[in-house]
């Protein structure tokens, strides 16, 4: 079970929007770093995508950039001054700020409530809670008017500016029951295959398929699966089941073409 702190800490970011006022896509996360009284942004050439250090009155933050610069981050987020990758790193750095007493002069760090990897899990799924908030999210899902599906998800990262991995992440969360009897999976292409890599799948889908897991190939989960449409840039079409049910898919290619969105439905 998890702690009761992780809990109030995920609330914590799913009622960020109110506490700001923020009431549209994409969420602006420099007045919510201004919010945790980080002080400065700056990008460096370094190993670590983002870094995160107590200074008195606050925090400075900083992220991986080929070039070395430092920003201002008084006013609104411009459109397009962080990177998605970049703007993931930002969410992760201001969810760690909520582990430190920020009443001290320097901010110093609670005692611990998980151990390293557990934490960093944590923020993860913090900063995806920071970047698409629940509710915004499910206004998304209303004003979509139809069952979920892959190309949702592509306007929900291109709306937030996220990476689908987050997307379909926070879909998954936040509307677990909404799309019923289909799978929606994010996979990266390798030696001919496809290796799972998040995934949504509807409860309508448990009598006839096994359940995916993440890391596993497409063609080890679901052998009768035609291995040829997981290397072509889109394709459809539909397979049958051992237990004779046809489910009909879907493939569109993703960014540079080495990940696919796989949608399979129950035909």
């Amino acid at each position: 079970m998890r702690p009761a702190r992780h809990w109030e800490t995920q609330n914590w970011a799913d009622a960020l929007p109110a506490v700001l006022g923020i009431k549209n896509s994409p969420v602006d996360l420099y007045a919510v770093a201004r919010h945790r009284r980080i002080r400065t942004l700056g990008f460096r050439f370094m190993i670590p995508r983002g870094l995160m250090l107590p200074v008195e009155g606050g925090f400075d933050v900083y992220l991986r950039d080929q070039a070395r610069r430092d920003t201002d981050i008084s006013k609104e987020e411009p459109s397009g001054a962080l990177s998605v990758r970049q703007r993931f790193s930002l969410a992760h750095e201001i969810a760690h700020t909520r582990f430190y007493k920020l009443s001290d002069r320097v901010p110093s760090s609670e005692p611990p409530t998980a151990n390293g990897l557990e934490l960093e899990r944590i923020c993860d799924q913090m900063a995806g809670c920071i970047l698409i908030p629940t509710h915004l999210l499910k206004r998304k899902i209303s004003d979509y008017g139809k069952e979920i599906d892959a190309n949702f998800v592509r306007l929900i990262a291109e709306d937030f500016q996220t990476s689908m991995d987050v997307a379909l992440n926070r879909i998954r969360v936040v509307e677990a029951g909404s799309s019923f009897d289909r799978c929606i999976l994010l996979a990266r292409r390798v030696s001919g295959d496809a290796e799972i890599q998040t995934l949504h799948f509807g409860i309508g889908l448990w009598p006839l398929l096994p359940r995916p897991e993440k890391y596993t190939r497409v063609t080890d989960w679901l052998p009768d699966f035609p291995r040829n449409a997981l290397i072509r840039s889109e394709e459809s079409g539909s397979f049958v089941t051992p237990k004779g049910r046809i489910i009909t898919f879907k493939t569109t290619e993703v960014g540079t073409g080495d990940r696919i969105l796989l949608e399979l439905r129950a035909g």
